[in-house]
């Protein structure tokens, strides 16, 4: 039952409960009215993009509830192995991975990562953790699962409940003994419920490209939510559940795809967003601002955006501090050119011909580079979520995967590789003439 509804420019109507409205009043939440969506695309780029992860989380619930809904109707022989109170129980569950998957970003985002800590130096409770490597660096999603585990301590969350949130949101979080005894009655149960939120169709990418093309003001994100939605279901095939979409919802899937891909290519990776990226990181590294990132959950949710920006006005006084002055002047550098597909030949010959010619002429340059995985469906079958097309036949339906399926699938699954190519503003002109 719903207590409380807020009004979304995406969504409409989004509607929530006493419970969950106390998470979403907890400061760890909270917080996330101050972590900017898109970073330095808000301030640089496109100025209606002014959104955060706070409505984007909240939009992330929404759209969790939505999926779930949707495969209890799909499959009631399934679900009708559950009682209604499980059922209920699991929606709430799918409900807070959503809401939660992004309560441990930093800030502004992804770039502040760059300093995280070492994994082991946080306080997470191992004993619900299956992961190996404890010596990488952390990230967000390992932040995340800190707070979610912070909040059970709390008492803001149960204990079982905190940790299948977090079997949902992290690759290396083990689900409740609980959720481990449904599966025997439900096999794949937990592995669906994980697709909601991190997975070809998920809740986060179904929210945030639509968020984001709507607040930069571009039709690169656009695809139809409701009817993708609608098209899809699950259903048992080799001794476990699968999501399945029917035949007339392939091409809302492939218009999600094509919007990611679009999106990624226009929106994410603008130039002015990429290089002043390496602005801030540098400012970061080079110590040009002091950004410590606590592993204490309370002192961490006390990082915000506004924190690093007034650390950068502060240091952008100084000419010395040439990364801070620039970005926060907004001089940027010049993009002499984008290589798509750095391992090819031509294009690695290309970058490296840029690198020795400027540094012949003492032309400051650098470049930065991003890696995505556009989607992984079409490997490896063991290591990737599985989703079918129902195929009608003239008797019954056969389960083809999708990958299969879909010309435009095939053609798209690609991993995305750019590599930017800068050079230093006061170079630019010296630049030219070299050419």
């Amino acid at each position: 039952m719903s207590d409380y509804e807020l009004r979304d420019p995406v969504h409409k109507r989004i509607a929530f409960n006493e419970f969950e409205r106390g998470i979403i009043d907890h400061p760890f939440f909270q917080r996330l009215r101050f972590i900017s969506q898109l970073g330095f695309i808000q301030a640089y780029v496109y100025p209606g993009a002014v959104h955060d992860r706070f409505s984007h989380a909240l939009g992330a619930m929404h759209v969790a509830g939505r999926l779930f809904g949707r495969v209890v109707e799909s499959a009631p022989d399934v679900f009708f192995r559950l009682t209604r109170e499980e059922v209920e129980s699991l929606r709430q569950r799918v409900r807070l991975a959503g809401l939660l998957h992004d309560i441990g970003h930093g800030p502004f985002s992804h770039a502040s990562e760059i300093v995280f800590p070492k994994l082991r130096d946080l306080p997470i409770d191992w004993s619900a953790w299956r992961g190996e490597s404890v010596e990488r660096q952390a990230v967000h999603e390992d932040y995340s699962v800190l707070l979610i585990q912070t909040l059970a301590s709390e008492r803001v969350l149960e204990l079982e409940m905190a940790q299948d949130i977090c079997s949902l949101i992290h690759t290396d979080a083990s689900p409740s003994a609980w959720l481990a005894t449904l599966e025997s009655r439900v096999p794949s149960l937990q592995k669906v419920l994980k697709g909601f939120i991190s997975g070809e169709v998920d809740c986060d990418r179904m929210d945030y490209l639509l968020r984001d093309s709507y607040f930069c003001g571009v039709a690169y994100g656009q695809y139809d939510i409701d009817w993708l939605i609608s098209s899809m279901g699950v259903e048992e095939h080799d001794g476990g559940l699968v999501f399945i979409i029917s035949e007339n919802g392939v091409r809302a899937f492939e218009d999600l795809l094509l919007a990611r891909y679009h999106m990624i290519d226009q929106v994410y990776c603008h130039k002015t967003k990429m290089g002043f990226t390496h602005y801030l990181e540098q400012a970061i590294i080079q110590g040009e601002i002091d950004l410590q990132i606590p592993t204490e959950p309370h002192a961490y949710a006390m990082l915000r955006d506004g924190a690093v920006i007034e650390q950068l006005f502060a240091a952008a006084r100084s000419e010395e501090n040439y990364w801070s002055m620039h970005l926060m002047s907004r001089l940027t550098s010049k993009r002499i050119l984008r290589l798509h597909d750095v391992v090819k030949p031509e294009d690695r010959d290309t970058l490296e011909a840029l690198k020795t010619m400027c540094d012949k002429a003492k032309i400051k340059w650098f470049t930065h580079s991003i890696k995505k995985e556009l989607t992984f469906l079409g490997e490896a079958p063991e290591k990737t979520q599985k989703i079918f097309v129902k195929k009608k036949k003239i008797s019954g339906y056969d389960l083809v995967p999708i990958f299969q399926y879909s010309d435009l699938l095939q053609k798209y699954n690609e991993k995305l590789q750019f590599t930017d190519f800068f050079v230093h503003r006061e170079d630019v002109g010296k630049f030219a003439k070299l050419v």
